[in-house]
């Protein structure tokens, strides 16, 4: 039995020292060695191979410095073994997909990454432009206007969710979303800009030519000419 005892506590100890080998390891990362971090967090994978968080932080390295996109398969491969509803071994699929060249295969990678957690704004987001530029308004219409409920604040996203709606041909469903976005930012340029550009597009000229002037800055005051002392 004493055996026993002293193998559980071995594998506990090893099972709690795992997480902060690899904060170790992603510190040098933060401080701007991914090359380094990478190594470090192979070295952590080597001990503890069949574990799916390791693999996820190697492959997401391998990734972001370009590396052996086959290596990084067969990382992620490992992690859907052993964590298939993980939603970053999906997300990380998609952007393995990406790199290779394979919009639609990405998209669905990254579809499973938001069903999984479907508050992955990054999943999302990456996943909307990909149906964006696969000409799926539909679907991009979907993700964006689910991140724009979440995160109203986010320009980019509602500017985007804008664009898909005029390449659907919604013209007023487009003008509405910027009116309620300018309501809320009326002094944000790109919002403004992009309001002209829709009010020049659908003949509404005077209307462009006012919001553009509201871009411009105002005009310095006028210096008054000191006045000629009086002769008397």
């Amino acid at each position: 039995m004493l055996w026993l005892v002293v193998a559980g506590t071995l594998a506990a100890a090893m099972d709690a020292s795992n997480p902060g080998d690899l904060t170790s390891a992603l510190s040098r990362e933060a401080s701007g060695d991914s090359a380094g971090a990478l190594e470090a967090v192979q070295d952590v994978m080597r001990v503890w191979p069949a574990e799916a968080l390791p693999r996820l932080e190697a492959a997401r390295l391998l990734l972001k410095l370009g590396g052996d996109l086959d290596q990084a398969e067969t990382h992620l491969d490992v992690a859907a073994a052993v964590a298939p509803d993980n939603p970053r071994v999906h997300y990380l699929r998609g952007l393995l997909w990406e790199e290779r060249g394979y919009p639609l295969k990405a998209a669905r990678s990254l579809e499973l990454a938001v069903f999984y957690r479907s508050s992955y704004e990054d999943a999302r987001f990456r996943l909307a432009g990909l149906w964006a530029s696969l000409g799926d308004w539909l679907k991009a219409e979907l993700h964006y206007r689910f991140l724009a409920r979440s995160r109203p604040e986010w320009v980019q996203v509602r500017l985007q969710l804008i664009r898909v709606l005029e390449e659907q041909g919604r013209a007023a469903d487009a003008e509405k979303e910027l009116l309620r976005l300018k309501d809320e930012q009326p002094t944000n340029p790109l919002v403004i800009r992009r309001l002209v550009d829709l009010y020049e597009r659908t003949g509404r000229a005077k209307l462009a030519a006012r919001l553009r002037a509201s871009l411009e800055p105002p005009a310095p005051p006028k210096r008054m000419r000191p006045l000629r002392p009086s002769r008397r």
